[in-house]
């Protein structure tokens, strides 16, 4: 399959390598969370918990000038992440670590997404609020019914300006003769801006 052709983001699910137990956000969603990153010209950006690297990737297609890094611990989702950045051509950052451990070392963040948290979302929360500049934006996306609440209390707690949104996306799906809605699992979208910028 050839790099994607046009200017627009939500790059179909199909141009991206997958593997058994590596996340994807899918392309609705991620058009979404794209949206509500803000980004501009030659941001920083983290994708972290990058899982196949769909977000950073695309992060990285509508950013040319920017420095974009995929943070993700799981070594084969690493390799994927390289594969799929070598397929679309996006030319990104990986840093394979575990969160926030390894946030530290990083340049400061104008743009942060949370992808995937394996459990340590808070601690994950608290590295990114100290990597993130003054007037930067954080997106937490969530699947689970504990994790938004979770992320937009904290964020609140810190002063952040928080906007949620709730996302139920059905795609249509062939079975047999019939065309059928397929319902997706419901997705919240916390967006977040740090106060002093």
């Amino acid at each position: 399959m050839n790099k994607w052709p046009y200017i627009s983001p939500g790059i179909p699910d199909e141009y991206f390598g997958r593997a058994e137990g590596v996340p994807m956000t899918k392309s609705e969603i991620r058009v979404l969370s794209l949206s509500k990153l803000r980004l501009f010209p030659q941001a920083v950006v983290y994708d972290v918990g990058a899982g196949s690297g769909s977000v950073a990737i695309e992060c990285k297609l509508w950013l040319p000038d920017g420095r974009v890094l995929a943070i993700e611990k799981n070594p084969r989702a690493v390799e994927l992440i390289k594969q799929n950045a070598e397929r679309l051509e996006a030319d990104l950052e990986i840093v394979a670590g575990n969160a926030p451990d390894c946030l530290a070392d990083l340049p400061p963040a104008d743009r942060i997404f949370v992808g995937g948290s394996g459990g340590r979302l808070e601690a994950i929360l608290e590295g990114c609020d100290l990597q993130l500049k003054a007037g930067g934006w954080l997106v937490v996306n969530s699947v689970s019914l504990a994790s938004g609440p979770q992320a937009y209390s904290f964020l609140k707690s810190r002063g952040y300006d928080c906007e949620a949104t709730q996302v139920s996306i059905a795609v249509s799906s062939s079975r047999g003769s019939s065309e059928l809605w397929q319902a997706r699992n419901p997705v919240v979208i916390i967006a977040a801006r740090k106060g002093g910028g």
